[in-house]
């Protein structure tokens, strides 16, 4: 389908701060109801990883293309409209513009999900697993192996978590060999089991010295951007496995 064009720059792992981009068209088609475009470089997050995919709008001298969603097929970024207002075509060279609301609601939450994977951690004292997750705008969710209930322990957590968001510390990304990924992220009591084997280079996100996991997200550059992180609600979702739901704010 897209084969024949080379990979997407990803300006989004570069700066996750970055609004507008300028790009040009290497492809467009309609296989059914929604339009697929594709670009050389974009700095629309795709679906992926629990974070869903950024929207916006791409404009051209012509033309308007109101992106409602955005895949990663093949290392390439695919970006899903219903409709184009106007003309653009293959060729055009266009300006990307993200939601950035709602982009920079979704960095806060991944940020602070990264944050409370530690901060579960030193409330209990355990290695505790996360064995799913998910990251919107509204609420962050985390599935962890616990027996037993983490009910006692919420205002604990979420104190820890507000502690260490104040704390300021720097979240970085470093690509690195899948080797030398899994030694690195081991250290943080996490692994890289969950990833493809195929996958030989690692994104890794730190929140510095505190933790670092495998991730292709969009982060906060620090954690004190987070104002503060409220704990919505806990569940069980089975035996050994509980849920809590949260959500953080900007300060």
């Amino acid at each position: 389908m897209f084969e024949e064009t080379p990979p997407t720059q990803l300006l989004y792992q570069k700066d996750a701060y970055i609004r507008e981009f300028e790009a040009k068209v290497l492809k467009i088609q309609k296989p059914n109801e929604e339009y697929q475009i594709l670009l050389d470089q974009t700095a629309f997050y795709p679906l992926g990883g629990g974070q869903p995919a950024d929207t916006g709008v791409i404009k051209g001298e012509t033309g308007e293309i109101k992106v409602s969603d955005a895949k990663m097929v093949s290392g390439r970024v695919i970006h899903i409209s219903k409709e184009i207002t106007g003309e653009i075509k293959k060729g055009d060279h266009v300006k990307g513009i993200i939601d950035w609301e709602r982009r920079y609601a979704l960095m806060l939450n991944h940020t602070a999900a990264h944050l409370m994977a530690e901060a579960l951690r030193k409330a209990t004292g355990l290695s505790i697993e996360v064995v799913g997750s998910g990251i919107d705008v509204d609420k962050v969710r985390l599935d962890l192996a616990y027996e037993g209930s983490l009910g006692p322990l919420l205002p604990e957590i979420e104190k820890i978590a507000n502690d260490i968001a104040k704390e300021n510390r720097l979240v970085v990304s470093k690509t690195m060999p899948r080797e030398e990924a899994q030694r690195y992220v081991e250290r943080f009591h996490e692994s890289l089991k969950t990833l493809p084997p195929q996958v030989q280079e690692v994104r890794v996100v730190e929140i510095e010295g505190l933790h670092a996991c495998a991730c292709g997200g969009t982060h906060l550059r620090n954690t004190g951007e987070i104002g503060s992180i409220k704990i919505l609600k806990r569940g069980s979702k089975g035996k050994g496995v509980e849920r809590i739901e949260f959500l953080a704010k900007r300060s």
